[in-house]
């Protein structure tokens, strides 16, 4: 008796042409006409059933494990296995300055703004409603007895929701929740939320999210082990926010409906717009982290460590670096220094790092001080040669140079927008190369440019590095003047004792000051510095600048690797102002 073949797809075609071989090869049924017969409507029957109950437990299976599991339940479920807690939805932020009109009878030199003050906001065609968290106050202003001002007050998107639980049924009903703003009381007492269990003692008032089916989530007591545990008979008093995530992100313009505590009239301005809502941590992302926060355990000690905590508590971060205080120059030892990149902005604004910091507070070993830096930027300055055939495209010299010019910021966007990143120059071409298919070769340039604001008319010694290998030229000599010199490092103008002057290298480790404002230069300062061609440092000494244009002075340097790498606490940014494009048609 021959078996039947096992059953290694899903298909149905397949499964019936295995049933329809097994009965050919029996003696009883091989010559029936499998195509004609009542059998074949019992093979489609039999076909049917081995195809459905393939599938389920294909389906089943694949949910028994996260790695294959797709239906968010079952990832859910796997997540809590690992102790890890989904992120929730997270309210939109911005910050405004408020200003309030009251009569002169007022009598207060404060105004109070209550928590949960409403403030409208559009964002295209939609509405929202922004509220502050907290109470500010506004103080009259010294110019006049009827303005009250209130500067960098919070606002977060959602609305304000308030739910009473009891312990036979502690989840909380409202999936759009942003967990980190909930307020939670059991019988008027206050209960703060707590993420793991260290130090946490027996009569400690603290609960414990539990992710739980549809997006929703419980309260968890300590079981009067890891925190006070309350009788079937307590009341849970809980308030929270909802919140419309990632979409009320760019709101910049804001009002206040409503005068109150005797405000006549009010104004907002928005100082720093909507950023940092997100939806929901998706499946792609709890897979992602949830193994790995299992392996740090709410404990930061190594690099790793403090990457995975942070970018799991905190969505809006885009880029994070991580090296120890011995790395750095001076070394500063005893300190892990961080450098952080958010959403919405260039690095990581000073209330940010300061939430950063506070996270991290019980997560470190004792000796060791975490020291957040706002992200810093490796310019690129990018010179483009491109050849092109004109007789193999419609489109015109300017609108080549305009298409180049974007793919190059589409480039920087998807590939070098993290550290630890390098431009690769051949990577870069190719990809241009790809722009059009009149694109007949293209050569790129690319200098690493790095920004000094320095503080106008005092002294400072700023140092600053490229972390890798300059090309030096040969010593400077004066009686060969600047025409042919092409030194490692070259600034932009800037004014030092009434004399417009750029700074560059003399080939045997100097900094020097060359004046720009007359027809032949000169050296205005034989040495204000040093530079290291091996490890691309340059370290200035007791410099007082008088004035300096367009935002900042620039620091271009000429590297031995055509390709660009960054230091470790930097991030690469290719600027439009910093991209130089020429389109040339192939010689006939």
């Amino acid at each position: 008796m021959a078996n039947i073949s096992p059953v290694t797809n899903l298909d149905f075609a397949a499964t019936k042409e295995a049933l329809k071989t097994f009965l050919k090869n029996q003696d009883k049924f091989k010559d029936y006409d499998y195509e004609g017969s009542n059998m074949n409507v019992l093979l489609d029957v039999l076909s049917y059933n081995t195809f459905y109950n393939n599938y389920y437990y294909n389906m089943s299976i694949s949910e028994m494990f996260l790695d294959s599991a797709t239906q968010r339940n079952s990832v859910i479920s796997h997540a809590k296995e690992l102790n890890y807690m989904p992120r929730s939805r997270r309210s939109s932020k911005l910050r405004a300055d408020l200003s309030f009109t009251v009569p002169a009878s007022f009598g207060s030199n404060f105004l109070t703004i209550p928590a949960g003050t409403s403030f409208t906001g559009r964002c295209g065609n939609k509405t929202f409603v922004f509220l502050n968290d907290k109470a500010y106050v506004a103080e009259r202003d010294a110019t006049t007895s009827t303005l009250y001002k209130a500067k960098d007050v919070d606002l977060y998107e959602g609305r304000i929701i308030s739910e009473t639980l009891t312990m036979a049924d502690t989840t909380i009903s409202n999936a759009w929740i942003d967990t980190s703003s909930i307020a939670l009381t059991v019988n008027g007492d206050v209960f703060t939320y707590k993420s793991e269990i260290f130090g946490v003692n027996s009569i400690d008032r603290v609960f414990y999210l539990q992710p739980e089916n549809d997006g929703r989530y419980s309260v968890q007591f300590g079981q009067n082990k890891f925190g006070f545990q309350p009788t079937l008979t307590d009341t849970i008093k809980l308030s929270y926010r909802i919140s419309s995530g990632s979409d009320a992100d760019g709101v910049n313009s804001i009002t206040l409906p409503n005068a109150f505590g005797g405000a006549s009239s009010n104004t907002v301005s928005v100082t720093a717009q909507s950023s940092g809502g997100f939806y929901a941590e998706s499946l792609e992302s709890i897979k992602t982290f949830a193994p790995k926060a299992l392996q740090v355990q709410e404990r930061a000690v190594t690099k790793r460590d403090y990457e995975t905590l942070l970018r799991a508590r905190f969505p809006n971060i885009e880029a994070i670096s991580v090296y120890g205080g011995d790395e750095v120059d001076p070394p500063q030892y005893g300190k892990v220094i961080i450098s952080v990149d958010v959403t919405g902005g260039e690095g990581a604004a000073d209330y940010e790092i300061a939430n950063f910091k506070n996270y991290l507070s019980d997560k470190t070993p004792l000796t060791i001080e975490p020291v957040f830096v706002s992200a810093r930027f490796l310019f690129v300055n990018t010179v483009v040669n491109v050849i092109y055939d004109a007789n193999l495209t419609t489109k015109s010299a300017s609108q080549l140079r305009s298409e180049i010019q974007n793919a190059i910021l589409t480039y920087q966007g998807s590939n070098l927008a993290d550290f630890n990143k390098t431009l690769r120059q051949s990577r870069l071409a190719a990809y241009l190369d790809a722009v059009d298919n009149s694109v007949i070769s293209t050569d790129i340039v690319a200098k690493p440019v790095i920004e000094y604001v320095p503080v106008l008319n005092i002294a400072s010694s700023p140092s600053f590095s490229f972390e890798d290998t300059l090309l030096q030229p040969y010593a400077f000599d004066v009686s060969q003047g600047f025409s042919a010199f092409k030194p490692a490092i070259q600034s932009t103008k800037f004014t030092v004792d009434g004399t417009l002057v750029t700074m560059q290298d003399n080939g045997l480790g100097a900094m020097m000051l060359v004046t720009a404002d007359t027809e032949v230069p000169r050296v205005f300062k034989a040495s204000v510095g040093s530079v290291n061609y091996i490890t691309g440092a340059i370290k200035l000494s007791n410099l007082k600048i008088d004035s300096f244009s367009f935002g900042a002075i620039k620091f271009t340097a000429t590297t031995v690797n055509k390709d660009v790498k960054t230091p470790k606490d930097r991030i690469i940014s290719i600027r439009a102002e910093d991209i130089t494009v020429t389109v040339t048609p192939l010689a006939s």
